[in-house]
């Protein structure tokens, strides 16, 4: 027994004289304020030293992770500067890091902090600046909603049908870069993927990047199942619900929109916003390029405007790049093309029982109601409207259009540097309740700089004549209007066989002469 109780008793001698050859301090460190990346990593440093027990204000700083190396740096700290921020680099993608701090007291190492995975890195797609690289298009259609990527090459879909990757559920709010890639042969037609809501690739977009992508060949046509509901469609985007999107370097070519709306002719849910960009948008949109496409909209019975939330957004909107600009959003709207494409809207009036619709159609917008200005906007897109009245339908119950060569209507905001050399038709059954079209905006209610048009407005009524609603080539008047907008040689409006009157306008004899935005004179033939 005596020979057990001397071993134990060894035995906690030695523990004990393990224990005191280990520095100690009442010294603390505090590690806060992390931030990681995907290869990287910040965070503060504090000493706290009420004894003043450590050698100096040196620490050791270590950051620690499976399979890798320890990586250590030395902080200086003060009496005046307790504390300071370290940055390591190069740390692993993806991993787990524990972090400790070490000081010195009676030349010994003394462990002020450790925290077991302090913090841990970014995975790829987890920032924009390390994005997941896609290179086919079965990797492009499981995009998560909330990742970061890139395209590695172009990705041609085989004009196989596809479903609009988000939803308002999922919105996406990530960033996609197409590093001027290009996808291509793209179909959206097939009765389950043309069946929904919000219409086009991208689908529902929240605070996201989308950016520095071609599209060739892309085709949206909902006739296997057209929606009855309130409907957003575009080639990229069909609606965005926050003002920190970006939408920029687009390019679109040989695609179209095919689209025909409510059919049931419903009531309450007829809202329609198209573009052959994006639907209903916000945020920044800017260097975006229509080229050699069509958009197709049949409309059957119009909403129309009422008071509350919902007077800005009711009626049908229709743009050669964009359905609605909404309302006060918008941060950064610019160098927007739309060139050598058609925009085609049909329109059937209501059953006897409804009415009063209105139609927003335009070039490049079909309503802009941004509070934000835009510039540098360019269509020669040659626009066609035809409306049909039911044949029952009341006289007070007549719908209205806002037509113009770039903007249907635009009532809070300026236009600068901006050119429209198209053609717009409107032929009507009926005389409508008003017809408001100009070569450049259909409404305007504020003035604007360099507004210069070319193109041909014709107005056609079958039984009766339109009274034509200030028609001309910006239906705004101020003091320095005629400065500010001009007309080409070719500028014409008719309104059912009545030429408008342009000549208080000053004819310039090229864009050029009047225009400076190289964007806009760049896609001039």
């Amino acid at each position: 027994m005596k020979k057990v109780l001397t071993i134990v008793a060894f035995a906690l001698l030695l523990v004990l004289a393990g224990c005191t050859s280990q520095a100690r301090s009442n010294a603390r460190a505090y590690v806060t304020s992390i931030s990681a990346t995907s290869t990287e990593v910040q965070f503060k440093v504090e000493l706290r030293d009420p004894d003043t027990e450590l050698d100096s204000k040196t620490l050791v700083v270590r950051v620690k992770t499976s399979g890798e190396a320890d990586v250590d740096q030395t902080l200086e700290l003060s009496t005046a500067t307790p504390s300071k921020t370290i940055k390591f680099t190069d740390l692993k993608m993806g991993s787990s890091y524990d972090v400790y701090v070490f000081g010195q007291k009676n030349n010994k190492q003394v462990q002020l902090y450790y925290l077991s995975a302090t913090f841990k890195t970014l995975s790829p797609g987890d920032e924009e600046a390390n994005p997941i690289v896609i290179t086919t298009t079965e990797e492009f259609k499981s995009m998560d909603s909330k990742k970061h990527y890139a395209l590695g090459n172009d990705l041609d879909f085989g004009n196989v049908s596809m479903m609009p990757l988000f939803t308002s559920g999922t919105p996406f709010s990530g960033s996609f870069d197409g590093k001027d890639f290009t996808l291509k042969n793209i179909n959206i037609t097939a009765e389950d993927d043309v069946y929904k809501s919000y219409l086009s690739i991208f689908g529902y977009a929240s605070k996201s990047t989308i950016k520095n992508v071609k599209l060739d060949n892309v085709h949206i046509d909902n006739e296997a199942k057209p929606y009855i509901g309130i409907h957003y469609v575009g080639l990229i985007v069909s609606k965005v619900s926050n003002n920190a999107f970006l939408l920029e370097n687009i390019e679109i070519t040989n695609s179209s929109v095919t689209i025909s709306h409510n059919r049931n002719q419903s009531v309450t849910n007829r809202n329609l916003y198209v573009g052959l960009v994006g639907g209903s948008m916000q945020g920044t949109l800017r260097n975006i390029v229509v080229k050699d496409s069509i958009l197709n909209v049949e409309q059957n019975a119009l909403n129309g405007v009422y008071a509350g939330a919902q007077a800005a957004t009711a009626g049908t909107y229709v743009g050669g790049a964009f359905g609605l600009i909404e309302q006060d959003k918008g941060t950064g709207i610019e160098q927007i093309a739309v060139v050598d494409t058609d925009v085609n809207v049909n329109i059937n009036q209501d059953k006897a029982s409804l009415g009063t619709g209105v139609l927003f159609v335009g070039g490049v917008f079909g309503a802009y109601r941004s509070d934000r200005n835009t510039a540098e906007i360019y269509s020669n897109a040659a626009i066609s409207v035809s409306h049909t009245k039911h044949a029952n339908t009341a006289s007070d119950k007549l719908d209205t259009i806002y037509a113009g060569g770039i903007v249907g209507s635009i009532i809070k905001s300026r236009l600068n540097e901006v050119l429209f050399n198209g053609e717009l038709t409107i032929s009507a059954s009926d005389v409508l309740n008003r017809v408001h079209t100009s070569l450049v905006e259909g409404q305007a209610t504020t003035s604007s700089t360099k507004l210069l048009a070319g193109g041909i407005i014709e107005v056609t009524t079958t039984n009766g004549n339109q009274v034509a609603t200030a028609s001309e080539l910006y239906p705004y008047a101020w003091a320095n209007k005629v400065n500010e907008v001009k007309i080409l040689n070719s500028a014409a409006i008719n309104f059912d066989g009545t030429a408008v009157d342009l000549s208080a306008f000053n004819v310039v004899t090229s864009a050029a002469d009047f225009l400076t935005s190289e964007f806009v004179l760049s896609h001039l033939n």
